[in-house]
């Protein structure tokens, strides 16, 4: 054990751990088990103080560095095999100043916490739809939620980070201070260092709302499409429909593929409903809806099927401009082969996320790192699974359904906003490796001189790594 390692230990407010340790096993746990890799070292810092000491630990004992939260990332960007600076034991708190209006969020803290912070003062902020993600890997790469409509991405909700630097300096960063640094947080991911707080915009929120699963037979396909996409054309900004082909849940209790909506409205039940009468007057096969639903519950009402354990594989997809019954369909054919080919991927399936994007669209481009604000509709594609020797067929599989849609419509292959640049597939959802060029388009070029600023030797490099500019 080296010199540095024992002085390390000795002076953290909190704790590190290696192999064998007590500990050790949940600091390397991840949402999907096939995103674990065994670490030679994991801190769980109490303060910012604790995380600039794991960084420079690092740096001298020359190992990579990765930053978790919630653990969901299933590109792995939240692992490695050298030291896990694991945010969220200790730093994983929320409290809500309702006079400032602002939302003071632990670096490691996963978004339930959050929700009930605001919830407390008649107050939200836009938060991820499965509470147990990570606040720090959502916001930082974007940022869709049931909120969406109304206050754009998490990440425009931003108000102010402390972050540890890679020099362990810890700054704090806002429209006024550090304001490169801000910007290039918002959307440019784990790029620039280690966040050990976040302070979100809190607005006025309802206690309960709408919300509902309703379903339909497969045969019912083309007329939902249709549907779909002519509800969005005129959708409030106070309501959000995700929809798409499962196996198991509401209306496939005994896993017969089903076509499923969720449909969200942030208001009363007799509102909701005629809002979503062109669903309804489709006549489907069942609904279970919650006619007031609690705030604080809607970002649980999936967290069972999104639970933690299990091997997943996950891949998005943006189709241009409007989705089509051939790209569907066509996706829909490549799941159920697949799902014949190998059983075990009887839970794959395929999400529509259906957001109007009014306030999404109103931020310029250059107001944030983020390039994704384009007119395109999102997919996301997956496999639940749990034998490891089925790792690399599955990431085949995935890669198929995607590919399945894309030789059947035009696909967003640039970034950037509006209806000429649609935007590259959300880069939270892709763990497929593109570039960081392609992912933050007109945007990178500045990305690339914050980075030479903060983080020159490219310290932190788990996520879409921006390569620093070269010296003026």
């Amino acid at each position: 054990m080296s010199s540095a390692y024992d002085q390390l230990k000795s002076t953290l407010f909190g704790e590190i751990v290696r192999p064998g340790d007590e500990g050790y096993e949940y600091g390397i746990a991840r949402w999907s088990d096939n995103s674990v890799q065994q670490a030679a070292y994991v801190v769980f810092p109490k303060n910012a103080e604790d995380v600039a000491a794991a960084i420079k630990f690092a740096k001298a004992e020359k190992v990579d560095i990765a930053v978790c939260g919630g653990g969901h990332s299933w590109s792995g960007s939240s692992s490695t095999t050298g030291l896990v600076i694991h945010l969220g034991k200790y730093l994983n708190t929320a409290r809500c100043d309702p006079d400032a209006k602002l939302i003071y969020v632990g670096g490691g803290a996963v978004w339930e916490p959050v929700d009930k912070a605001g919830a407390e003062h008649g107050l939200a902020t836009v938060a991820g739809t499965v509470n147990h993600t990570g606040v720090g890997g959502l916001v930082l790469g974007g940022g869709w939620g049931w909120l969406t409509g109304q206050h754009g991405l998490a990440l425009d909700n931003l108000a102010q980070i402390t972050i540890v630097l890679a020099s362990g300096e810890i700054v704090t960063a806002n429209e006024t201070e550090h304001p490169d640094l801000f910007w290039g947080c918002r959307g440019g991911g784990s790029n620039f260092g280690v966040i050990t707080e976040f302070v979100f915009k809190a607005h006025p929120q309802r206690s309960t709302v709408f919300f509902s699963f309703i379903w339909f037979p497969v045969d019912r396909l083309e007329e939902i499409v249709t549907t779909m996409e002519e509800w969005l054309e005129t959708a409030g900004q106070n309501e959000t429909c995700h929809w798409g082909y499962f196996r198991g849940g509401p209306g496939s209790e005994n896993g017969e593929p089903v076509i499923r909506l969720m449909y969200f409205y942030n208001g009363p039940v007799d509102e909701a409903r005629k809002a979503a009468k062109n669903f309804y007057d489709l006549g489907p096969a069942g609904e279970l809806a919650f006619d007031e639903m609690p705030y604080v519950q809607l970002n649980s009402i999936q967290n069972l099927a999104m639970g933690h354990g299990g091997r997943k594989y996950c891949k998005g997809i943006t189709v241009k401009p409007k989705l089509t019954y051939e790209a569907v369909k066509a996706l829909i054919t490549a799941i159920d082969e697949s799902v014949k080919d190998e059983p075990e991927f009887a839970a794959s399936g395929a999400l529509f996320e259906f957001t109007p994007k009014q306030a999404v669209l109103s931020v310029p481009l250059d107001a944030t790192a983020y390039a994704g604000r384009g007119t395109g509709r999102e997919c996301l594609t997956f496999i639940f699974y749990k034998t490891p020797s089925l790792d690399s067929k599955a990431r085949t599989a995935v890669r198929g359904y995607c590919e399945a849609v894309a030789q059947t419509t035009p696909v967003a292959d640039r970034a950037g906003k509006g209806d000429d640049a649609i935007g590259v597939a959300y880069a939270n959802y892709d763990p497929e490796p593109k570039g960081a060029a392609l992912v933050f388009g007109p945007n990178y070029a500045r990305l690339r001189e914050v980075k030479r600023k903060y983080d020159p030797e490219g310290v932190f490099n788990k996520w879409y790594p921006i390569e620093p500019a070269a010296a003026a």
